[in-house]
């Protein structure tokens, strides 16, 4: 009897003491400040710039007069959300020779048309499509695959604005670094690949210094690092968006979901850990290739957050596409594919006066599986009431939205001075244009945020508030 006295005690002590709080005093929340504004957040799928799934268009010599149309990338815009391209070039009759005048011009008028219809590139340059033994070489050799980089260098330079990145290409079929003629094929030592190197080399001389390069598979930048006498190690946030190697060396993935290993894309667990943190603050994108256990919605979603997709193929390869559409995957898919920004809330000075600070916080958060890998612009944007062509401009340089990674929470802090003979009643707007300054005036370039009633397709600017300055 005694001891079931104790046991009834002692459960009524501990029964006392949790429900005492008097030790662990709650925190009391912190509310937001008067006059803040909640934002409602949309599923709708829509259209914005360096994202989603991609159309590819395979270029020979077979027709130089062939090119995509103004009228056919604006049609797959409106009518399907793509703003985004891979133009795949075959140097099959210049595998040793120089790319001739009439090819290179076709692809100036490539880029043109892209730029005109709103969308961006994705650029790879290989010699054959296929790895037939019948069929060799599969590349050329290294002194004219040099050569060929060279030539096209003047266009990367011209239409740098319009480029996503470029694919590394130019070695094996398909520009994939595997089947390859002309360089050791799938060497198991470092050494074995120093012949590559001044390849991709040159590209980084040639290709635009804020674009990216995408190489088939991780273990290709981890080798370089390695034998370079670079730390092998995933990019950090402080090293990330620099124009160095380690920052500007992305990945692309052309047998996503179709094996355990995606047909040889990973050798082991490291590369995988490897790409899943690197592909933080660089590009991952590709298509699918083999249907596949691994290849089915739920898998496909979760292997793209891990690796933080940003592009994906909307034609290739068709049965997967299909099983994502009846299982409901591709919607979700459509609307991740890199970054997707919403609103949550907004606190700003609420009387703001001519000539004083005016400040704007905005909480937000990333549901894409990505962020934007290029640079783009935050401007603070106040826009006369009734007067649209009367308006002020605000530059936000400490803002970069290439930190606002997915699954997070992000804060930023708008600021500017208000001109002294501003007055009267303004919209407030939120305006992430392309940096460029061809693209910059251009809405279809700007980003547009996952929220109702906010969007202006004639200028590109997400509307905040409205505010009377005194």
């Amino acid at each position: 009897m005694q001891t079931k006295i104790w046991i009834i005690a002692f459960v009524l002590l501990l029964v006392a003491c949790k429900g005492n709080k008097s030790s662990e005093p709650d925190v009391p929340e912190v509310p937001d400040p008067k006059g803040t504004i909640y934002f409602t957040e949309t599923d709708e799928q829509m259209c914005n710039p360096e994202r989603g799934f991609y159309t590819q268009k395979y270029y020979t010599t077979a027709d130089l007069e062939d090119t995509v149309s103004v009228e056919s990338i604006i049609s797959s815009r409106d009518n399907s959300h793509v703003t985004l391209y891979l133009h795949s070039y075959y140097l099959t009759d210049y595998i040793e020779s120089d790319i001739a005048q009439a090819f290179l011009d076709r692809m100036d008028r490539n880029m043109n048309a892209l730029r005109a219809g709103g969308a961006k590139a994705i650029l790879r340059f290989s010699y054959k499509s296929n790895h037939s033994l019948d069929d060799k070489p599969w590349d050329a050799k290294q002194e004219w695959a040099l050569k060929h980089i060279d030539q096209i260098a003047p266009y990367l330079m011209k239409h740098a604005d319009v480029i996503y990145c470029v694919q590394a290409g130019f070695i094996g079929s398909w520009g994939e670094w595997y089947y390859t003629t002309n360089y050791q094929q799938n060497p198991s030592k470092d050494s074995g690949y120093e012949k590559r190197w001044p390849v991709a080399e040159r590209l980084m001389e040639v290709v635009p210094a804020d674009r990216q390069i995408c190489f088939r598979q991780p273990q290709f930048k981890i080798r370089y690092l390695r034998t370079h006498d670079m730390a092998v190690s995933p990019l950090t946030a402080s090293e990330a968006y620099q124009p160095t190697i380690k920052a500007r060396w992305a990945g692309h993935n052309d047998c996503f979901v179709s094996s355990v290993n995606d047909v040889g894309t990973y050798h082991n667990d490291e590369e995988r850990a490897f790409w899943a943190e690197d592909t933080k603050y660089t590009l991952m994108g590709g298509e699918t290739c083999e249907e596949c256990e691994y290849s089915n919605g739920e898998n496909a979603v979760r292997e793209m957050e891990k690796y933080h997709w940003s592009y994906l193929c909307n034609s290739y390869h068709p049965t997967i596409l299909a099983s994502w559409v009846n299982t409901g995957h591709y919607d979700v898919i459509k609307r991740r594919l890199g970054y997707r920004f919403a609103l949550d809330k907004a606190s700003f000075t609420q009387q703001p006066k001519a000539g004083e600070k005016f400040e704007m916080r905005l909480t937000l958060h990333n549901s894409g599986f990505a962020a934007p890998a290029n640079k783009r612009a935050v401007e603070l944007v106040f826009v006369k009431s009734g007067e649209h062509t009367q308006k002020y401009v605000f530059p936000q340089t400490a803002i970069d939205p290439r930190f606002w990674l997915p699954k997070q929470s992000h804060q930023a802090l708008l600021l500017c001075n208000l001109p002294k003979d501003m007055h009267g009643e303004y919209h407030v707007c939120l305006n992430l244009p392309d940096p460029y300054p061809s693209l910059h005036d251009d809405p279809r370039y700007s980003i547009r945020l996952a929220n109702t009633n906010m969007w202006d397709q004639e200028t590109g600017y997400n509307y905040l508030t409205t505010v009377t300055v005194d």
